[in-house]
Order: C-alpha cells, then sequence, then structure tokens
C-alpha cells in the first residue's frame, strides 16, 4: 500500500501570476498635470500652475521610475510628465497673448482721447484740433490769496463749457508764473460733462510759498497740455 503524502502549500511566485502593486505617485502626476493644463488657459491667475507643474513633473519622474518595479502607473506618469510640460508652455503663451492685447486696447483708448498741447502750438496726437479743445475751457482766476490760517495760497478758478454734441470729461495741466518764472504747478478737471453743460473747478489750487511769489509783480497760470475724453 503506498504512502500519501499532504499536499504541500504553494509558494508564491510560482505557478501564478504576480499581482501589480500600487502607484499612487504616478497617478498624482497625472491628475496634478491636468490641473495645470486647464488653470493655464486662465491669464495672471494660472500663475498657479507652476508649483502644480513642479510637482507633477517631480511625481511624474517617481512615479515612472516605480512602474518598472511595479508594473503598474507607467502610462499615468508619462502623461502626467507632458501635461505639466504642456502647462508651463502654455503659461508663457496664453499670459503672452492677454498682455498683448491689454497693450493693445491702451494704445486704441489713447486714441479715444481729444488733447492737445498748447505754447508751441504744436497739436498733440488724439483727433481733436487745438481749438476743439481750447474752446471748452478758460481760466477765469490766478490769483493768490491768504487762507483761513495766514498761508498764501492760489486761487484758480477754471471754467468749462461742454461745445460738443457728445459727453467729455476735461483734464487741464498748467503752471503757475511769478514775473515769467514757473513757481509751482496746477491741475484742473471736469467730468462727464453733458452737451452744453457748464462747470467751474474752483479747487484747481497749487502750493505756493510766500517766498516764491515775494515782490511779483506779474502772476500768471498758463495752460501747458489739455485733454477730453468721450463717453
Amino acid at each position: 500500500m503506498s504512502q500519501q503524502y499532504p499536499p504541500q502549500p504553494q509558494q508564491p511566485g510560482y505557478g501564478e501570476p504576480q499581482q501589480p502593486g500600487s502607484n499612487g505617485l504616478a497617478t498624482t502626476a497625472l491628475v496634478l498635470g491636468i490641473i495645470a493644463v486647464v488653470v493655464s488657459f486662465i491669464p495672471v491667475l494660472n500663475v498657479v500652475v507652476w508649483p502644480l507643474a513642479i510637482l507633477g513633473i517631480v511625481f511624474g519622474a517617481i512615479g515612472l521610475s516605480k512602474a518598472g518595479k511595479v508594473r503598474k502607473g507607467k502610462g499615468a506618469g508619462i502623461t502626467g510628465l507632458i501635461t505639466s510640460a504642456v502647462a508651463i508652455v502654455m503659461f508663457f503663451a496664453m499670459n503672452a497673448l492677454f498682455f498683448s492685447a491689454v497693450d493693445h486696447a491702451s494704445k486704441e483708448l489713447d486714441k479715444s482721447f481729444d488733447s492737445t498741447t498748447v505754447g508751441d502750438g504744436k497739436s498733440k496726437t488724439g483727433g481733436a484740433k487745438k481749438s476743439e479743445v481750447m474752446k471748452d475751457f478758460k481760466i477765469t482766476k490766478c490769483d493768490v490769496v491768504t487762507g483761513d490760517l495766514g498761508i498764501k495760497e492760489m486761487a484758480i478758478h477754471v471754467d468749462y463749457a461742454n461745445n460738443g454734441d457728445r459727453r467729455y470729461s476735461y483734464f487741464v495741466e498748467g503752471e503757475v508764473l511769478a514775473d515769467g518764472k514757473k513757481v509751482d504747478d496746477f491741475m484742473s478737471t471736469a467730468e462727464n460733462l453733458a452737451p452744453g453743460q457748464k462747470f467751474t473747478d474752483k479747487h484747481a489750487g497749487a502750493l505756493v510759498t510766500a517766498d516764491e511769489i515775494k515782490g511779483a509783480k506779474k502772476l500768471e497760470c498758463k495752460t501747458i497740455k489739455a485733454s477730453r475724453t468721450d463717453f
């Protein structure tokens, strides 16, 4: 009678395929790369692409290295590396397009200004002739007054009258002269005047000390540049 031997337990790795392990780093790289690509299309805010893409590249490289051992995650690691690199490229491309568009829009906005430079009689680019802007405002007062605290200050009044056929805002720059010598600058504005509307700016003052105008026989308020913007 033959002797029966109990069956021997099967050793792992013999007779059946080894189950692949996990590769979470490769999956993480894939997720980070996809998010980075999506965010890269949002100008300015896409600055967050950098940490996402850098982590995606690091995790993708580690996950790809690990894929050879665990036989899993090779595709995710490669995709994570590629999407992270694409996100960085898109960051530069989208921001370049955005800032180029902003620069173009700024230049177009500048063209909408009606401007003129006075003093030398030459018209500045902007579309309006010198007379079209200058006829809409006039400096009606240029004098030194004594304030409540006994401080000498300029009283400059600028009268505006919109003679155009649309709403305009005005901006006037000038300088104060004492006997022909410049002692200070002044600015004046009038906002959103309707056609035919008038406005007097009584706060276009300039800080002038008593020493600067002491003994001056003549004070002048000279316009240097005037512009108007339509709505």
